[in-house]
């Protein structure tokens, strides 16, 4: 062994170590053995009396170590952590990570759970050793054997504790060797789960359909369900079949934050499950959330009429929620944000002076901000391409269809398919603001350019006001919504009509706007929808909050004016509910926005009081649950500024 992994095992760094244990090796096999070193030296996770899963809770034991496996950026440091333990081993991982570290972005996925319960991760060895000798079998073959040993090691330490004998007996077969049972399945599950770094939990009811024999087991998916809230991680999809394991996921979901459970609801959805998801949201979990199938299976069609139907139902929002096939795709999450508010901002103060008609202006706000989507999608190919040459994902790799067969790392093109994903902040921003110009400057001809861009700076409180007057979206009004759509096409068909590069098959954009509507925000300048210098963007697909005075059918019918499936990526709507119209009123709702082409929506149910008490009183509202964009989470674990943009939305109630 050389003298640089002989360091940084005497620091003790396996992942590190691994890494220098044969640097004449690829990028792929150093950190296969990297992973593979972390997994035979990491202290198995401690176990919790009453668990039936294992892991629990954390990913592994405190391990103390500076250098660690990262599902999204393949590795992670603490150079802090790092230095204090040998500075001549800090120096040795700066050396190498000054060519491997992240370019950015985010990429969530959800592994092939389905074929690995069915068949097991030996039958994963098999077609490893079928493929050519070299870098890429031994690496893959070093990665399956360090998942062994921490299995093998975890089922003793769980025996020295006094673990229930059937959780051993699972874990001295699962997920080597296939799951015969119900339990057997979760238990697998469960461990693909967090050997794939804790990030997505794919689609459990379709995947474990074929173990179950009449169990309940809501209870252990509930700690399954714990185990994805307690690491802070993402999605479960349910719903492309319905049986019991649907309803169980349902009924365990019920007052838990995560996952952000993605109800998928078809014409044939059973009255039963409509009844549980509406308790819960009225209960106040915002779970589940609703996608509509038909909407979802005719955009990825008429996008990629290539693949299968069989596959399409493979669909599952990985992450907030961004177009994953489970364990088929290597699909962006975040790749990168289209700044839609800035680019409009940044515009209207350079050329809205100039412009003799809004035609004109309009005209050339769309060319602008296409030929910025355009640069920054191949600033997204260069970073995969980075990526594909120095920072490989060993573990997706082994666990998404196609790479091994391909000798292609996960990162490289190895996936079935490949897309970027990107996100946009500000569509509904931007298109509130072009209806105030075309109102107050071209139509009514109250302001001049100059005059209007004065007051809006100086945030004219009388001036902003009649902002607030102009059509906007979200109201069922027509004008404003072929306005709308028309924005929202040229957007999408950027992305749609780009021609592939690279090893990339598409490029996606998702609506979802995360927690970054507030740091995009922060960005933007006072802007012609009332929004004031600095003060966060649109939050989803519906109306500017406050804006939807019409009521939430109103919102709904815009918003499905939208060409929703020229995005590719999902539409997430945020709707906010009183207690009493969560119920049939709610069904009809959702199931008349999917028949008008609508493709999600996510509800939280709530009332002003109850956000303004948890503004002033946090600690007895520490359970309550709210929306955001595209996730759920605890109200008061929420930035001030982000907690005022959920109390300024209009909250619908009967009656109101």
């Amino acid at each position: 062994m050389n003298s640089a992994a002989e360091l940084f095992y005497e620091i003790g760094e396996p992942y590190a170590a691994g890494l220098f244990e044969e640097p004449e090796r690829d990028y792929f096999c150093r950190h296969a053995i990297a992973n593979a070193r972390y997994l035979e030296y990491v202290k198995p996770a401690l176990y919790d009396e009453g668990e039936l899963l294992y892991p629990a809770k954390t990913k592994y034991a405190q391990s103390g170590y500076a250098v660690t496996p990262q599902f999204a950026h393949t590795y992670q440091i603490d150079w802090g952590k790092l230095e204090a333990k040998s500075k001549e081993a800090a120096a040795l991982m700066r050396e190498f990570h000054a060519l491997s570290r992240s370019p950015g972005g985010w990429t969530h996925a959800a592994p092939n759970y389905k074929r690995i319960i069915r068949e097991g991760l030996d039958s994963y060895r098999e077609r490893i050793l079928a493929q050519p000798e070299g870098d890429f079998r031994d690496g893959l073959l070093a990665l399956v054997d360090g998942m062994k040993s921490y299995i093998t090691r975890s089922a003793e330490y769980l025996k020295s504790v006094g673990a229930p004998g059937e959780l051993i007996a699972a874990l001295e077969k699962v997920p080597f060797r296939p799951a015969e049972t119900y339990y057997e399945g979760l238990v697998a599950w469960n461990v693909i789960f967090y050997f794939d770094g804790a990030d997505n939990l794919g689609s459990l009811d379709d995947g474990l359909a074929h173990l179950y024999r009449g169990e309940d087991y809501t209870h252990i998916i509930g700690q399954l369900f714990d185990n994805i809230d307690a690491v802070g991680t993402w999605s479960c999809t349910v719903g492309h079949v319905y049986n019991e394991i649907t309803e169980q996921a349902l009924r365990a979901i019920k007052n838990r934050r995560r996952p952000m459970l993605e109800l998928v609801v078809r014409e044939d959805m059973p009255e039963k499950l409509w009844k549980i998801a509406v308790e819960n949201i009225r209960c106040g979990s915002c779970n589940p959330s609703f996608y509509n199938d038909r909407g979802i299976h005719a955009m990825l069609k008429d996008r990629f009429a290539h693949i299968p139907d069989s596959e399409l139902d493979l669909f599952c929002g990985c992450g907030c929620t961004e177009t994953n096939l489970q364990g088929l795709t290597r699909a962006g999450g975040t790749d990168d944000n289209i700044p839609l508010a800035l680019i409009f901002e940044r515009y209207m103060h350079a050329h809205l002076r100039e412009a003799k008609t809004f035609e004109e202006f309009y005209e050339g706000l769309c060319r602008e901000t296409e030929k910025e989507i355009d640069v920054q999608l191949d600033a997204i190919v260069e970073r995969y391409e980075y990526m594909a040459k120095y920072l490989p994902n060993p573990i997706r790799t082994l666990f998404t269809d196609d790479c091994i067969e391909n000798g292609k790392d996960f990162n490289a093109g190895g996936a079935r398919y490949t897309w970027t994903q990107s996100s946009d902040s500000g569509l509904i921003n931007t298109v509130d603001s072009l209806l105030a110009i075309r109102e107050l400057i071209f139509e009514k001809k109250m302001f001049t350019a100059d005059e209007f861009l004065a007051k809006l700076t100086a945030e004219d409180e009388a001036f902003y006001l009649l902002l607030k007057q102009c059509p906007c979206f979200g109201t069922d009004n027509e004008e404003a919504d072929a306005l709308a759509a028309d924005y929202a096409g040229r957007v999408y068909s950027v992305y749609r009509n780009k021609p592939p590069k690279s090893f990339i098959d598409a490029y996606i954009l998702t609506e979802h706007q995360f927690l970054r509507y507030e740091g995009e925000g922060r960005r933007v300048g006072a802007t012609p929808d009332g929004r004031k210098k600095g003060e966060p963007t649109c939050d989803s697909i519906a109306a500017i909050r406050g804006k939807a005075v019409d009521g939430p059918t109103a919102m709904l019918k815009s918003a499905a004016r939208l060409p929703q499936h020229l995005a590719d990526g999902i539409s997430v709507l945020n709707l906010t509910l009183a207690k009493n119209f969560v119920g049939e009123t709610l069904c009809s709702l959702v199931k008349s926005y999917f028949a008008m082409g609508g493709i999600q929506v996510q509800v939280t149910c709530t009332s002003v009081e109850e956000l303004k008490d948890a503004m002033v009183n946090p600690d007895k509202h520490r359970d309550l649950i709210v929306r955001v964009g595209g996730y759920s989470d605890y109200f008061v674990n929420l930035t001030p500024a982000l907690r005022q943009t959920v109390l300024e939305r209009n909250i619908h109630e009967l009656g109101g």
